[in-house]
């Protein structure tokens, strides 16, 4: 048996140095699974799901994923044949994808998880790539919610697990549960510190500036009549060669 490095050193050598420098295991650990479907084909599922009833149906289907809010698809269950496009496609965007935001969550979910592979199917789409059901065709049939579990035939379980969520997933979820007050905090902040900018602006700079009579006039207020006087004979001389 070879290991997911081994795997992809041998079978996609150019995207090694890609696969071993991702930030984050969960990185990798999605990244294999797209891999394995384009070169094996057959079924993912991830350790937190499990089978409600044999899968067998779902082999009729060159292409599937399951349909989940709020990204669009998920990652947890998928099947295709080998060298599905849909999947090879997913495969080529991973290098383009490869970007670093800052938090654990969003980098993972927007690199290699749920949120990327629902922008690869959301522009397969849109290029009127999803079509074709036979084996070289390119559409992704669409597992929804009571085929998943919901439903008294659902195909799958699922336990919760999120093993790979950190810090800032906690955070994100908590201020999703809090939005109003956030909201009132956020706007009682905000027009603080705008009152605040105006006292300043009040009591420092407009007065300090009315305290300075020994500022020196422009030159328009030393010469206010003459800089009146040059404009009219100027305004004079545009008026009689008017067009």
């Amino acid at each position: 048996m070879r290991s997911s490095e081994e795997f992809i050193s041998q079978e996609y050598p150019w995207f090694l140095d890609t696969f071993l420098g991702y930030e984050y295991n969960i990185q990798r650990a999605d990244a294999i699974r797209y891999f394995a479907l384009e070169h094996f084909g057959g079924i993912y599922v991830d350790l937190d799901d499990g089978c409600n009833r044999s899968l067998e149906p779902l082999l009729a289907y060159p292409s599937w994923v399951r349909k989940t809010k709020p990204t669009g698809i998920s990652n947890d269950v998928m099947g295709a044949v080998p060298g599905h496009p849909f999947f090879r496609r997913v495969i080529q965007s991973l290098q383009e994808y490869d970007i670093s935001w800052g938090l654990p969550y969003v980098t993972v979910m927007s690199s290699t998880g749920p949120l990327f592979l629902s922008m690869i199917w959301r522009h397969w789409t849109a290029e009127g790539r999803n079509v074709g059901d036979g084996a070289s065709g390119g559409r992704v049939r669409i597992l929804f919610p009571e085929q998943y579990m919901t439903g008294t035939s659902s195909f799958f379980t699922h336990h919760v697990g999120n093993s790979w969520h950190s810090y800032d997933v906690e955070l994100m979820f908590w201020m999703l549960r809090h939005w109003i007050i956030i909201t009132i905090v956020c706007f009682i902040v905000g027009f603080t510190m705008i009152f605040l900018a105006w006292l300043l602006y009040d009591g420092f700079i407009v007065r300090n500036a009315e305290k300075k009579p020994w500022r020196k006039p422009t030159r328009a207020r030393r010469f206010s009549f003459w800089s009146k006087e040059r404009s009219e004979e100027e305004q004079d001389v545009l008026n009689r060669h008017a067009v």
